[in-house]
């Protein structure tokens, strides 16, 4: 059952709708409980970074949902064009790598960390952009 690109593009943009709610209730919480969370040094502000974070995933999945609906777009399985673009496996792994570390980021100047956490945090989602990427290379080079 071949999938069509449209459905995938509306999938991932619910991923993406999905990541942002979650950053926008993590930003409701620390915005209750902001005077009871002393182990975090900048409670006080730490909620606006999830809340610029969730608005940034929430405007990537509206931009991807868009992008579903182009047809100008969307590319026949069976077109030549897309074992070309099949080939491009680092890009979606690029995209991906850049938004977490640069969400990890944006998240750990708004807490005021700047411990060990943030450098296994930053370990851990170098580790997962890598993995990422190996994966969509296995799987282009599978569909290939």
């Amino acid at each position: 059952m071949k999938v069509s690109m449209e459905s995938k593009y509306k999938a991932v943009s619910v991923i993406w709708a999905i990541f942002g709610a979650l950053f926008f209730a993590g930003a409701g919480v620390m915005f209750i409980m902001r005077g009871d969370m002393p182990q975090m040094p900048r409670a006080d502000i730490a909620y606006i970074g999830f809340l610029v974070v969730g608005a940034i995933f929430v405007i990537i999945a509206v931009a991807t949902y868009c992008m579903a609906g182009d047809k100008n777009a969307m590319i026949e399985e069976n077109d030549e064009r897309a074992k070309m673009i099949s080939g491009m496996a680092g890009n979606p792994a690029f995209v991906i790598q850049t938004v977490l570390l640069c969400s990890a980021l944006f998240l750990l100047c708004f807490m005021g960390y700047a411990n060990a956490a943030v450098m296994i945090t930053f370990m851990c989602l170098i580790a997962v952009s890598v993995f990422v990427y190996f994966i969509l290379v296995w799987y282009y080079s599978k569909k290939m």
